[in-house]
């Protein structure tokens, strides 16, 4: 099934010049005032003409242009089109690809004075309004749904309107309507024709004498002229035209303008979870692009869920759904991939590298790319932050984000800082070069054992670094240490994670990591000099982890952070997590 795969979008709002790839289901995130909801207009505007006013246009001297690739045009979605509307555009579609370009040259200007492009691709260059191609476009495209964040959601939801939430809705339960009840309203309809209309077979006495009364006054001047007055009979679709939404709290029926926002925006989000449950019984023929501004605006986590699983039911079932949200739980894992990272520059509005567009570009076996997107893609924080932090163990993970807030007296979240474990070394330095791609500022913490190891394996270290070399030496001095090509392995007395420990306090190894701890912090990397952060919070090896984590919570509420930290470095750490990315 077509949808819009991708828009270039010039002059805007606060977009300048920018591309944006979309899926069927496209979070857009950023900072406030990014131009988040400048995209989802400009996308209406591409399918749907209005003019537009010089507030709309980032440089009033240029014109405005909105490019867009439709993808997915088979023949099954030509043949609905008709015969007519295939022609027209069959010659403008190339690998079920179409290009279409809407421009307005001037604020202000006319609608009828816009002009459409569709790119011919046999000829290589853009034809101008080809004839009847907005019309097969239309047919391809129904009219979007749209859903401000800030709207009147008192009104967009309570009485019917063609361009509101209510009236959109209300339009795509009709068909189904008329097809369940089709005899029983045809019936009604037909005993208030003939009760009514001017021709009616059993037309109401009230309405018979009055047509006599006022024919015969009216023969008086103009004989042989009759009167009937004629009560139109109505559509179904205008009985639902006055359609509204009442709501019943105790049993007693209140304007929907009394309830809170978010009981409003609860209804409305209602209404969209109730045509998902539609779809679910219902064939799709041909797409419809439904557009919402924060669609989790004063709902509960709860409700949030519920609302997302709508929203993504509906993009997999004739729905194209793109829209703005500044809640990752709005995000499921599978596509944190596809989501818009949108930024506001002295260039305007544009967007980062998706997160699947920087795991290509840094990794190009696909099965590597696979486990790359897996172990991030369950971090959706890294969408709502301005830098990044990896960790390898779960003692960071659960105490760091602690201790940083007692430190500074300011979470994580508030210095927009995202921390996130990895579960793992092994794909430390691609997952930095993926951040970088995406032109996230990161870092990343690790285990000492990751200079003589992973940092080589990644090309951080070089093979024959003299400061490894060195430690090596010093390891083949413990006979409680089993060695395998000179480094600590399974076997011996002490554990791997205690040789490199007791690596750590021998003084004459001290020099060595410190040259192996500044070389990787240039590069963006914090290597725990102890061997890994338990020591640095006096931590026994021995302790179950939970009853250790636990233990150091207690510790730092009952007397201080300065009683739990053991070593001054870690302090130097957390200031470190703060300083700008070189």
């Amino acid at each position: 099934m077509q949808f819009i795969s991708l828009i270039k979008v010039k002059n805007f709002k606060s977009i300048q010049d920018a591309t944006f790839r979309l899926e069927k289901y496209t979070p857009i995130v950023g900072q406030n005032n990014a131009g988040k909801s400048n995209i989802i207009a400009s996308l209406k505007w591409l399918l749907k003409k209005e003019k537009l006013g010089e507030e709309v246009f980032y440089d009033r001297t240029q014109p405005i242009e909105v490019e867009g690739v439709i993808t997915g045009i088979t023949e099954d979605i030509l043949n609905l089109l008709g015969t007519t509307h295939r022609e027209k555009i069959v010659e403008f579609i190339e690998n079920q690809n179409i290009k279409i370009k809407r421009i307005q040259d001037v604020p202000n200007a006319a609608v009828a004075q816009q002009k459409l492009m569709v790119f011919h691709p046999a000829d290589k260059e853009w034809k101008l309004n080809p004839t009847g191609i907005e019309n097969a476009i239309k047919a391809m495209f129904p009219e979007s749904i749209e859903i401000g964040a800030m709207v009147d959601v008192a009104d967009d939801v309570s009485r019917f309107k063609k361009s509101n939430t209510i009236g959109r809705l209300v339009a795509e339960i009709l068909t189904e309507v008329e097809e369940a009840h089709a005899g029983t309203v045809k019936a009604t309809l037909q005993g208030i024709k003939d009760k009514f209309s001017a021709d009616g077979s059993s037309r109401a006495d009230e309405l018979t004498a009055f047509d006599e009364a006022v024919s015969k006054k009216l023969q008086d001047i103009f004989p042989g002229i009759d009167i009937k007055l004629h009560v139109p009979t109505p559509e179904l679709s205008d009985l639902f035209s006055s359609a509204t939404i009442r709501l019943f709290e105790n049993q007693y029926d209140r304007d929907i303008s009394l309830f809170g926002h978010g009981t409003q925006r609860s209804v409305q989000m209602a209404l969209i979870r109730h045509l998902a449950e539609i779809k679910q019984t219902s064939e799709t023929k041909t797409r419809t692009l439904l557009l919402i501004d924060e669609p989790e605006l004063y709902l509960h986590p709860q409700a949030m869920e519920q609302v997302r699983a709508s929203l993504k039911y509906l993009s997999e079932n004739g729905y194209q759904v793109v829209f703005s949200t500044h809640s990752p739980q709005m995000i499921p894992a599978e596509d944190i991939k596809n989501t818009l990272l949108i930024r506001k520059t002295e260039q305007g509005t544009h967007a980062r590298k998706t997160l699947k567009e920087a795991v290509e570009q840094v990794e190009k076996s696909s099965s590597s790319q696979y486990q790359l997107l897996f172990s991030l893609e369950n971090a959706n924080q890294i969408l709502f932050s301005e830098s990044v932090v990896l960790s390898e163990g779960k003692t960071e993970k659960r105490l760091l984000p602690y201790i940083f807030e007692k430190h500074f007296e300011q979470t994580l979240g508030q210095k927009k800082i995202a921390f996130i474990e990895q579960g793992g070394v092994n794909n430390t330095v691609k997952a930095l070069e993926i951040l970088k791609e995406m032109d996230i500022p990161c870092k990343a913490i690790i285990d000492l054992d990751f200079a003589f190891q992973g940092a080589i394996k990644q090309g951080l270290i070089g093979s024959d670094n003299e400061s490894i070399s060195k430690c090596k030496t010093i390891f083949s001095s413990n006979n409680e240490v089993k060695l395998n090509n000179g480094l600590p392995t399974k076997g011996g007395n002490l554990t791997a994670a205690q040789a490199y420990e007791w690596l750590a306090k021998q003084d004459d190894a001290k020099e060595h990591i410190q040259v192996l701890h500044d070389e990787l912090k240039e590069k963006g990397i914090w290597l725990w000099k102890l061997g890994a952060i338990e020591p640095y919070l006096g931590i026994d090896a021995n302790t179950k982890r939970e009853q250790a984590w636990a233990g150091v919570k207690q510790q730092i509420e009952t007397s201080g952070l300065d009683a739990v930290i053991k070593d001054v470095e870690l302090t130097k750490m957390l200031e470190w997590l703060c300083e700008p990315v070189a």
